[in-house]
Order: structure tokens, then C-alpha cells, then sequence
């Protein structure tokens, strides 16, 4: 009976080990320079942190108009593509905006909904994509450096496709002391607005550059 119960035991070991053996997920990088076309079991990782030095709250304030961003780096996450099946994992930003125009009115304020969900899709921010700098109207004469295109959505607008590109600048660069990063606001080409509902954008439409607060 002993017998019998330890060569049970050895087999079910086995095949555990056996099972995650076969199970190696590929961790690759997640910028690519060329079209990236994501493959199962896969990991996209940020290894170069383009993503992660964008972590923290960020704060522009010009007269009484005001941007504050609050950003966070959630690794790993677990993407299912419904449409193929196709499943990986990939390093993704989300975060919450606070956006008071000139005429001083908080427009929208969903700070306080960052800890809600972890989930980077049930948030107003979000995105993962990187691209060279020059893709961008961010910097004409930068060279070999990267930016970040997120999502932001207006709550009450949500069928506005507002983009933000980010590029990020170290504290004592560009002459200032303070870590920054400068960002453009646009709105996608193909907008498809419901009948009878606003077309006005709330959010300025431009660029911003925020002092990292925290």
C-alpha cells in the first residue's frame, strides 16, 4: 500500500513538472521600430521603461487653466483578443485626468477612480503604443528618442477619439531642474459623432508640458 501511494505521488509530480515545462512563455520587447504583430504566449515588456519613467502625477497650470494627470504602470497585463482568440500579456499604462479650462470650470475629474479597477480599459487613460519622436509634432530636431501614444477619453464625449503623445524629459535637461513631460493632444481624423449629440471638444486640443508633482 505504501508502494502503491509514493509511486502515485511521483507520477502526479511528474506530471506537474511535465505540464509546466511545456508552458514557456517568450518575452519579447515591446517597442518595435517595424509593424509588431503580436503572437500567442507571448510577453510585450517595456525593457527600455518608456513606460515607466511616465509613472507618477503630472500637473500643467497656465492662468486657470489646468491638466493633471495621474499615471500607473500595470505589468503583464493579460490581453484575449475576442475577435481571434489570440491571447498574450503586455506592460500598459492607464491612469485618471482632472481638466479645468480657462474659464475655469473642472470639466472633468476622475482623480479619484484610479484605484477603482486595475484593469487599464475601465479607465480614461490608457495605451502601450511607442513610437519614434519624429512621428510626432513633439520635436523636430530630436534624434533616436521615443514617445508614448495613449487614449483619453472625455466622459461625457465618449465618442470623441482623442490621442495624446508623451515624451518624457529628465530633471536638469533643457534647462530646467524639474522632471517634465510635454505632450500634444489631438482628436483621430474619422470622427463619428451620434446624431443630435455635441461636437464641440472640451478638452484644448494642443500641447501641454506638466511638472512631475509625485
Amino acid at each position: 500500500m505504501m508502494m502503491t501511494r509514493i509511486y502515485l505521488i511521483a507520477i502526479a509530480l511528474l506530471t506537474a513538472i511535465s505540464c509546466k515545462a511545456q508552458f514557456v512563455q517568450e518575452t519579447n520587447r515591446l517597442y518595435d521600430d517595424g509593424f509588431r504583430r503580436a503572437l500567442e504566449n507571448t510577453y510585450y515588456k517595456d525593457f527600455g521603461n518608456d513606460l515607466g519613467r511616465l509613472v507618477g502625477k503630472w500637473r500643467f497650470i497656465d492662468g486657470t487653466e489646468t491638466l493633471e494627470i495621474d499615471l500607473v504602470l500595470k505589468e503583464q497585463h493579460h490581453t484575449n483578443l475576442s475577435y481571434s482568440g489570440l491571447q498574450f500579456d503586455q506592460d500598459f499604462l492607464y491612469g485618471e485626468y482632472k481638466y479645468t479650462n480657462e474659464e475655469s470650470e473642472a470639466l472633468v475629474n476622475s482623480l479619484a477612480d484610479l484605484q477603482s479597477s486595475v484593469d487599464p480599459f475601465d479607465h480614461l487613460i490608457k495605451g502601450n503604443y511607442i513610437t519614434n519622436i519624429n512621428n510626432t509634432e513633439l520635436c523636430e530636431t530630436c534624434t533616436n528618442e521615443l514617445a508614448v501614444k495613449l487614449h483619453i477619453d472625455d466622459p461625457q464625449r465618449d465618442y470623441i477619439p482623442y490621442r495624446m503623445y508623451i515624451q518624457h524629459i529628465p530633471a536638469n535637461s533643457q534647462g530646467n531642474p524639474m522632471e517634465q513631460i510635454r505632450l500634444v493632444i489631438r482628436i483621430n481624423d474619422m470622427t463619428i459623432v451620434p446624431e443630435g449629440e455635441p461636437t464641440d471638444t472640451r478638452i484644448r486640443l494642443g500641447f501641454y508640458t506638466l511638472n512631475k508633482v509625485e
